[in-house]
């Protein structure tokens, strides 16, 4: 067995939560390795990534024996699944995956590209015990907000998008928004699971919160749930075990503040003709996000 379906991000775009519901159907088997980041791995004749920065992506499977072993125990499951946003930035992603898995369904969950960067900025600090300071963070000369910057590049959509139509049917891809989830959580797994193939009536527990975003109150706490081995042994131990440290992780975040008015503007103006691109390729108006 193989993914029949995958998840490609975007990244601080509900893709873990996306990973956890999926993996409580009954007829979906998920790899254990979330973010596998297989046809995302490449290295060019200097031995260096094709695509990626070792300080901040990983990739735990390099070889296709390792990809397929991750399935080995998927028996008759009805969909299988794996989840990795990075699939969505990698150039060479997209190719890869049409090559060994051309009939494997697509899809995407999309953020307003502002608050994805904003809460992708946020993960970078916690994961590295630095503090969010909004006299260094939320100004125009922040380095994260700087056009080169990874925050800013991987907001800009089309580009990466039409690398999948490029290569896949509109039948295979299926691109919904951050907002959809967080409005109407359960209609959109729901249809979701109708779409890989499987009893689209379940209902996964949405109470649990997964990977919240914010800043710690304590960066000590944080430090421990981001530890290497937290995040290796969390999708083996118990259910039960694996929400409450969801739980306790949560109450240790708190809010980040909002980005000022006129700095958002500015920012929405830098991503306009791209988000009008990307309404165009996928069909759906996104004129709310330029407001």
């Amino acid at each position: 067995m193989l993914p029949t379906f995958m998840v490609i991000g975007a990244a601080k775009a509900g893709t873990t939560a996306l990973y956890w519901y999926f993996a409580e159907h009954p007829q979906v088997f998920m790899s254990q390795v979330k973010e596998t980041n297989y046809f995302a791995y490449g290295l060019d004749e200097r031995g260096q990534l094709l695509y990626g920065n070792s300080d901040i992506h990983h990739f735990p499977v390099k070889s296709f024996a390792e990809y397929e072993q991750l399935f080995s125990r998927a028996g008759r499951a009805t969909a299988v699944g794996e989840v990795s946003p990075l699939y969505l930035e990698s150039p060479q992603a997209a190719g890869r995956i049409g090559s060994r898995l051309p009939e494997t369904t697509i899809i995407c969950c999309l953020r307003h590209p502002i608050d994805r960067a904003y809460s992708d900025y946020l993960m970078y600090l916690r994961n590295r015990g630095r503090t969010f300071d909004p006299s260094r963070d939320l100004t125009a000369g922040s380095a994260w907000l700087q056009p080169d910057s990874h925050w800013m590049r991987i907001g800009c959509y089309y580009s990466q998008l039409a690398r999948y139509f490029d290569v896949f049917p509109p039948h295979q891809l299926h691109i919904f928004l951050f907002e959809d989830l967080k409005r109407a959580p359960l209609q959109v797994i729901q249809r979701l699971y109708g779409l890989v193939g499987v009893d689209p009536e379940f209902t996964p527990d949405l109470q649990t919160p997964h990977n919240v975003g914010g800043m710690p109150s304590s960066r000590l706490v944080e430090s421990f749930f981001k530890t290497g081995l937290t995040r290796t042994l969390q999708p083996w131990i118990p259910q039960r075990a694996a929400k409450w440290v969801k739980w306790i992780r949560t109450r240790n975040m708190r809010e980040a503040p909002p980005i000022p008015h006129d700095l958002r503007q500015e920012l929405t103006s830098y991503f306009r003709d791209d988000i009008c691109r990307t309404s165009e390729l996928i069909g759906r108006s996104l004129d709310h996000w330029l407001k």
